[in-house]
């Protein structure tokens, strides 16, 4: 072993008696060389980075989720920054606590126990799913979710983080089953974080799919394709996704109105608004907050 590499116990991450943690982590640079004897899911929340496992490179940005083992030998590169939540779990986590345990090992088994692959020509399976469109919004929701229930440790905390982790779970498997890993489109890839930052920056005004093509020197027609290929959905799904979650987010504050609500994410109108917010979640924000409530 190369005396270089840094070997990481699982009681440095994790308290006594706790098999799973999830925390957001800030990196820029490149990070030491290093190895663990627990499993690691990195789950990119903005930025980009690089990663590189067992020699093997790896390109990651907003929606990426990677898969680590036990053992495997790893370090990250990011020269802008990267925003990341880094999930660390003990093997029998997954059969204590989740619902669908065996299914769970079984992802675990596709992407990282490649002994038949990796003793052939072929290259063992990325450890890398790529989420896209609404479950891309749905993956951020859940990893941050994750994270601060572990930062405010509330009543039931450890069974609802048991309940997110099975939906991410189920997420991860729905993307091996319909192939959302297949080839993309990579030159636009490389501007990803700057359009989805700038969609999050600026939901709230008016947001044209020609100006943004325009912004990095597409053609509309060109960037509506690459964009529809590489999230799932068309742009201007994607802008409205974005600004629904905002509003869902606004919901939680009852000292806010509706019509104020609406106005902050740049909805002209309550109709315009529910009609929006209704067509996402099959709802009108009101009901949406009363059923919130009760």
């Amino acid at each position: 072993m190369d005396n270089s590499t840094i070997t990481f116990e699982y009681k440095d991450f994790l308290e006594d008696g706790m098999k799973f943690t999830a925390y957001r982590n800030t990196h820029t640079g490149e990070s030491a060389v290093h190895k663990h004897n627990f499993l690691e899911l990195i789950y990119i929340i903005s930025g980009s980075a690089t990663h590189y496992i067992d020699g093997r490179e790896y390109n990651v940005t907003k929606g990426d989720l990677l898969l680590i083992d036990t053992d495997q030998t790893h370090r990250h590169r990011s020269e802008t920054g990267v925003l990341f939540a880094d999930m660390v779990l003990l093997p029998d986590f997954i059969s204590d606590n989740l619902y669908a345990g065996h299914t769970a090992i079984d992802i675990f088994a596709y992407y990282l126990y490649n002994s038949e692959q990796a003793a052939s020509d072929e290259l063992p399976r990325t450890p890398l799913i790529r989420f896209k469109g609404n479950d891309l919004i749905a993956a951020d929701a859940i990893v941050n979710a994750m994270c601060d229930e572990i930062l405010n440790k509330g009543i039931n905390y450890a069974e609802i983080l048991s309940n997110y982790l099975n939906i991410l779970f189920y997420m991860m498997i729905r993307n091996i089953e319909t192939g959302n890993s297949a080839d993309v489109m990579h030159d636009i890839r490389d501007i990803i974080p700057g359009i989805i930052d700038y969609i999050e920056k600026n939901c709230s005004n008016q947001i044209s799919m020609n100006e943004m093509a325009k912004k990095y020197f597409y053609s509309p027609a060109y960037f509506s394709r690459a964009f529809k290929k590489n999230f799932g959905v068309p742009f201007s799904s994607y802008v409205q996704n974005v600004r629904i979650q905002k509003v869902i987010t606004l919901l939680e504050n009852p000292a806010l109105s509706i019509e104020e609500i609406g106005e902050q994410v740049g909805y002209h109108g309550k109709r315009e608004l529910n009609r929006a917010f209704k067509n996402v979640t099959g709802m009108t924000p009101g009901n949406y907050r009363k059923v919130k409530k009760s």
